[in-house]
């Protein structure tokens, strides 16, 4: 019955390790399920005549058993337990074969795996070593100091922890950007992270426009840094498009820690065993803050005063209270947008003007603040009047003509003016560049049409012009139906005249 009751126990047991075995699998991602044990490899009594044997799993790494009053289990399946403490940890990253005490395998071994006991027997109150082991037992080979100083490490290491990672803000003195002298970014104020056991952490940004970098306090590109060092966020000024931007920025810290596991044999008295390769668990966690942008907007437009139309080709410039100019351009149909303006009173001025139209030497003030930073400033510009008179005058005596119809067309033969001539000249005003014709379609009473085509004119160095058309009067002719026998008359009286001339020379010269 009893031996019945010992195998259920068992049994029960082995249920046991399984279960635990599977939950923890789930809370220790990174640990394996599963180990198998292989052969074990005799060691002599190197202190005190304590024996014990040399642990591998099958693929060769070397375990630590946790019991020595259970046997070892050899050719076995080996199911995860439990995590250890961050003394075991400790114990066996300073331990063989992680490091080499002696440079002899088999007592570097023994040295580590008596640490692990002795461990044991001074945090949890076991008695896996006689005193004698501890104090004054054989020791010809001198393991006993190594044994002694692991232990130690070990016990250190307990009282800390494995060393959870923390993160709690990141700080930095005024979440404002500002602008850079060269005008190029909008860089923050050197940012740390606040917290502890953190291997590393990297930093990302939202809400920022593209072309935004991260930057260590030097000014290098990068986006890790170690624990302690402080990093800049870098926006491009010409990718703020805003008066206001807001962006998040946000750390994420890194903790990797090598981690000592259990495993326990299926045959539950057989002691339990920790591999000696630790096995890394990384952990992160993550912090933000926000930054801030508050810029400028200044948007100036060139318009026509008469017509309110927008004017390309002006020439505008922006100065400081100063007097130091801050930018110049060239104006074109579409308002100039200038951003990234800091606080303070600036002049608009002109240097040169659009190509017909008159230099506005006036300035206008105007002032960017934290409670107006969009900003609309119109500037104008006068036409240069063309003035174009045209005199209608008498050929022979100069004096003025009435009654004459002209017509003034452009280039393109289209009408732009038609007038009846008085006294006093006719004035055409206001004409837009261009060439102009000037012809008589109608003369005045008592003058000749003239015929001629007269053209001007009309740019930024020809506004003014003086035209003068002049006209003939007509010319007289006589009545040839009264006059005719007359005529005839005097015409026979000269051919008898000139008749008898020539008969009385030649009758004198035959003399």
């Amino acid at each position: 019955m009893k031996s019945k009751m010992k195998v259920f126990s068992k049994a029960i047991l082995a249920i046991f390790v399984l279960i635990v075995s599977f939950f923890g699998s789930i809370c220790n991602a990174n640990a394996a399920n599963q180990i198998t044990l292989g052969q074990s490899e005799r060691l002599d009594g190197y202190v005190a005549g304590t024996y014990f044997s040399i642990k591998q799993t099958t693929s060769g790494v070397y375990v630590y058993c946790l019991d020595i009053h259970k046997g070892t289990a050899k050719n076995s399946v080996a199911n995860f337990v439990r995590e250890k403490d961050a003394g075991f940890a400790a114990i066996l990253k300073n331990g063989y074969p992680n490091k080499s005490f002696t440079g002899d395998r088999k007592l570097d071994y023994y040295i580590t795996q008596a640490a692990v006991w002795w461990y044991l027997d001074d945090t949890t109150g076991s008695s896996n070593l006689r005193d004698a082991f501890k104090t004054n037992g054989k020791d010809p080979y001198g393991l006993r100091p190594h044994i002694k100083n692991l232990v130690a490490i070990g016990k250190a290491a307990r009282s800390k922890g494995y060393g959870d990672l923390s993160v709690k803000s990141l700080s930095v003195a005024d979440s404002s950007m500002s602008l850079e002298s060269n005008g190029k970014y909008y860089t923050s104020q050197a940012i740390a992270l606040n917290g502890s056991n953190v291997d590393s952490y990297s930093v990302s940004v939202s809400g920022a426009p593209s072309g935004t970098i991260i930057t260590d306090v030097s000014g290098n590109q990068k986006s890790k840094f170690s624990a302690n060092e402080k990093f800049k966020v870098k926006v491009l000024a010409s990718k703020v498009t805003g008066t206001k931007l807001s962006m998040k920025v946000t750390a994420t810290a890194t903790r990797t820690i090598q981690k000592a596991y259990e495993y326990q044999p299926v045959d539950t008295s057989m002691q339990s065993v920790m591999p000696a390769n630790l096995t890394s668990v990384s952990t992160t966690k993550s912090v933000s803050t926000n930054l801030e942008i508050a810029t400028s907007k200044v948007t100036i437009v060139k318009l026509d005063k008469k017509t309110n139309q927008a004017l390309a080709g002006a020439v505008l410039a922006i100065r400081d209270a100063n007097g130091k100019e801050i930018t110049s351009w060239t104006t074109t149909t579409n308002a100039h947008v200038i951003r990234n303006l800091s606080n303070g009173t600036y002049t608009l001025v002109e240097k040169s003007a659009p190509k017909g139209y008159k230099l506005n030497s006036e300035s206008v003030k105007f002032t960017v603040s934290d409670s107006n930073r969009d900003v609309s400033v119109k500037f104008y510009n006068e036409a240069k009047s063309s003035v174009v008179t045209i005199t209608k005058v008498d050929e022979s005596t100069g004096d003025a003509l009435a009654g004459a119809v002209l017509v003034v067309k452009d280039a393109n033969g289209k009408e732009v003016a038609r007038f009846t001539t008085t006294t006093e000249s006719y004035v055409l005003v206001d004409l837009a560049e261009g060439t102009y014709m000037v012809e008589e379609i109608s003369a005045p009473a008592g003058y000749q049409l003239n015929s001629e085509k007269i053209s001007f004119t009309i740019d930024e160095d020809h506004l003014s012009h003086q035209i003068t058309f002049k006209n003939y009067p007509e010319v007289s002719v006589p009545n040839t139906s009264s006059n005719g026998s007359m005529i005839f008359t005097i015409l026979g009286m000269l051919i008898v005249a000139s008749g008898i001339g020539f008969v009385y020379k030649n009758a004198k010269q035959a003399k």
